[in-house]
């Protein structure tokens, strides 16, 4: 690959409610809603995953610096040939972790686009982006995006397809993160408690 590889942005987890995360109140979560700084994302139940569309494929690595598991369906295969080359698309591949969703990718954000890494920009601006592409299908969608609603959107998480929701500040920097446990505090991950994690 004509790219080095680029560690994906990583959101800071917090609690849905710093004084009780097992059994929320909808305040804390309402404050960031209020607060007007933050759009939100569905937190989907996958493996973090950078298409490279650099070479003469496009290629799927995980967040360990290795290519990621998965074989794509040829329904995939298609769609990720309509990805734009010379990009670094950071997705969530939706496929092991679930029973009932399967072969399916989640875009939500982008890291490099015509050959030039991106870092510096704001993620609002390689949002509008990302929306500006016409290559997205049923296999490779764009991910959808709440300005408003967070208690709603996280009280619909299932905690087995939807693990909670993700808030962006549009005006957060993208920056060169140097490991895969670097985390930036412009993005928030809340999730749903489960068996796994406590929340």
């Amino acid at each position: 690959m004509a790219f080095p590889y680029f560690y994906p942005n990583r959101p800071t987890l917090i609690p849905p409610d710093p004084v009780n995360p097992l059994n929320p109140s909808p305040d804390y979560i309402n404050s960031l809603d209020q607060s007007g700084k933050y759009i939100a994302e569905k937190k989907w139940n996958g493996d973090n995953t950078l298409i490279y569309t650099d070479g003469p494929n496009p290629v799927l690595w995980n967040r360990d610096r290795s290519r990621l598991c998965y074989i794509p369906s040829p329904e995939v295969i298609t769609e990720l040939g309509r990805l734009p080359k010379g990009a670094i698309f950071n997705a969530e591949t939706v496929h092991k972790k679930t029973k009932t969703v399967k072969h399916l990718l989640i875009v939500h954000n982008i890291l490099a686009y015509n050959n030039e890494p991106l870092y510096g920009w704001n993620w609002g601006r390689a949002r509008k982006l990302l929306e500006s592409l016409d290559c997205y299908g049923d296999h490779i969608q764009l991910s959808q995006t709440y300005p408003t609603g967070f208690w709603d959107l996280w009280n619909q998480a299932d905690g087995e397809v939807i693990e909670g929701i993700i808030l962006k500040d549009p005006t957060g920097i993208l920056v060169h993160s140097t490991s895969r446990v670097d985390d930036v505090p412009w993005m928030k991950k809340i999730r749903k408690p489960c068996k796994k994690y406590n929340y």
